[in-house]
């Protein structure tokens, strides 16, 4: 297994090995983000808010927003919520511009080995030097494809549980402060 591993990723050339790495770091981030919001993000969730009134992370927000106001509150706690959304928005874009990066240098190599037909190389060691190339082409396009929906699909997960968040945390400002005119949304 280790050995098909190696060979996949020495055939997809350096871009592939750029792409692993994004890879890792979506994986991180994604864990550390479902690990949050299944323990303090939980009290964020409209269910948990409903019944219990929300816990401790609630609880601070609910100190800021009485000491600092609404704008101070909303700021430290949505710093939390929205915490690698942005990095996730950067992969959706970058993954695939990485994956046709790889196809070009791929695409550039076959075509070199093309170039060299005339140089006395035999037939098979051109053949090879050909698919090496192609491999590598396709190899990076459907890695940065496949990285590009994971984030996308990770990081609507996070708009949702961070919308849903947002609407807790402005029924609890309404709440606590209903001298305050509620927000519209221009």
């Amino acid at each position: 297994m280790i050995d098909l591993i190696r060979a996949i990723l020495e055939r997809g050339g350096p871009v592939l090995w750029l792409l692993v790495g994004l890879s890792l770091a979506v994986v991180a981030t994604g864990l550390e983000r479902f690990w949050w919001w299944a323990s303090a993000g939980s009290e964020f969730r409209l269910h948990r808010y409903r019944r219990d009134g929300g816990g401790p992370h609630l609880d601070r927000w609910r100190s800021i927003l009485k000491d600092e106001g609404v704008a101070m509150a909303s700021t430290v706690i949505e710093r939390d919520l929205r915490r690698g959304v942005s990095f996730l928005g950067f992969v959706v874009g970058a993954a695939p511009m990485l994956g046709i990066l790889g196809t070009v240098l791929g695409l550039a190599k076959a075509l070199g080995a093309l170039g060299a037909k005339g140089t006395g190389s035999s037939q098979a060691s051109l053949d090879r030097l050909i698919s090496a190339g192609l491999a590598e082409a396709m190899l990076t396009t459907a890695a940065g494809l496949v990285i590009a929906l994971v984030a996308l699909v990770l990081r609507h997960w996070l708009h949702a549980r961070v919308r849903e968040a947002v609407g807790v945390l402005k029924c609890e400002s309404e709440r606590l402060n209903p001298k305050l005119e509620p927000t519209r949304d221009p």
